[in-house]
């Protein structure tokens, strides 16, 4: 009976040691695990951002294993995202007037302009139809695309530009489409849908080997403009801009990365950003 016991225990304390290392590996797995998902970091960008963040990210990775995630939209899904669901989104990018409005909202810890985005005239390779100024935008029968002017800042800025010009009314009729996607306008001018586009200088400058584009002069544009939705905008000067948001403040990766990213001048430049204000 004695001999049996000990052989009992001898069995136990083996199962014991067997278990301890087998967990052990796992025990060791779910730590790792557990500090890849606290490294990665969620970027709420923008699309018209989505070369300077694409470009940015691509750069880190030579100097960083930090996992950056970027998900790219409309500013204003983007901006409501980040309200309601206050434990997702680390870094945000975004143009005027999403910033100042997500500062209010009290989920931005700090952030900092890149830059001055402005609006341009895209046209076909060749320019076709002649277009050399905003003026030649109301030839009669020429097919114009805009941002919606309700809810895009471009498209408010055009609204407002063709409020006090004496021609306005009749680029307003050329109006063909309304969007809220600067590429979707460039790619049906390139396709041939539209005669000429309105989009942001960083977007037209990604279709600049398929389309010719145009400024428009800054004497066109117009002074602060309040959108009922987002707050107040100075069309003027559109600022972009990246924010560490306050969730993104408690991770030592994205305060890294967001300390990365406002240090990329070249990269904000060469996109088509204006460096100084008017």
């Amino acid at each position: 009976m004695k001999n049996k016991t000990v052989i009992i225990v001898a069995l136990v304390i083996v199962i014991v040691i067997l278990a301890v290392i087998l967990l052990s590996p796992g025990k060791k797995q779910k730590k790792e695990t557990a500090k890849s998902e606290s490294e990665e970091v969620l970027v709420l960008a923008g699309g018209s951002a989505r070369v300077i963040v694409e470009q940015v990210v691509e750069r880190y990775k030579q100097v960083s294993t930090d996992k950056v995630v970027p998900t790219y939209g409309d500013s204003g899904a983007i901006c409501a995202q980040l309200q309601n669901v206050t434990n997702k989104g680390d870094i945000l990018v975004v143009h005027d007037p999403f910033m100042d409005w997500a500062v209010k909202k009290g989920v931005i810890e700090k952030w900092d302009k890149m830059g001055y985005v402005d609006i341009v005239i895209v046209v076909p390779k060749g320019n076709p139809r002649g277009i050399r100024e905003f003026k030649d935008l109301a030839q009669p029968g020429l097919r114009v695309g805009i941002g919606n002017q309700t809810y895009a800042t471009s498209g408010v800025m055009v609204r407002e530009m063709l409020k006090k010009l004496d021609y306005g009314e009749a680029i307003q009729k050329n109006v063909a489409l309304e969007s809220k996607g600067h590429q979707e306008r460039c790619t049906a001018v390139i396709l041939g849908s539209l005669d000429a586009a309105i989009v942001w200088s960083v977007i037209a400058n990604l279709f600049k080997d398929k389309l010719d584009i145009i400024p428009i002069p800054r004497e066109l544009y117009v002074d602060s403009v309040t959108s009922a939705t987002y707050g107040v905008s100075d069309l003027k000067n559109v600022k972009f801009t990246v924010g560490l948001t306050k969730v993104g403040a408690r991770k030592k990766s994205a305060v890294e990365f967001y300390n990365f990213f406002v240090k990329q001048l070249d990269i904000f430049e060469k996109s088509g950003l204006r460096m100084n204000p008017y």
